[in-house]
C-alpha cells in the first residue's frame, strides 16, 4: 500500500478507508453522500489544510465515486474555482 493510499480517512468519522473509498461514505454517511453541497465544504477544508486544487478534487472524486470533471464543473458553478 502506498503512502497516498494509507492516508485516506473518512472526513466525517475519521475511519481509515480502503478502496473503493466511496462505499464507506455511501453506507455510513448516506445523507452526506447524497448531497453535492458536501463537496464545497470538503473542498474548502482541504484547501485550508494546504492540499492543492488538483489533489483536493481527486480525493473528493474518489470519496464520492464521481468524475473529476463532474467535481470541477460543480465547484465552478458554485463559484469555488
Amino acid at each position: 500500500m502506498t503512502e497516498e493510499e494509507e492516508s485516506r480517512f473518512c472526513p466525517y468519522c475519521g475511519e481509515a478507508l480502503t478502496k473503493p473509498y466511496w462505499m464507506h461514505i455511501q453506507k455510513e454517511h448516506p445523507e452526506k453522500y447524497a448531497q453535492k453541497e458536501t463537496w464545497i465544504k470538503l473542498y474548502q477544508d482541504y484547501r485550508k489544510i494546504g492540499m492543492d486544487q488538483e489533489v483536493s478534487i481527486k480525493v473528493i472524486s474518489e470519496l464520492f465515486n464521481s468524475t473529476e470533471e463532474e467535481i470541477n464543473s460543480f465547484l465552478k458553478n458554485s463559484n469555488e474555482l
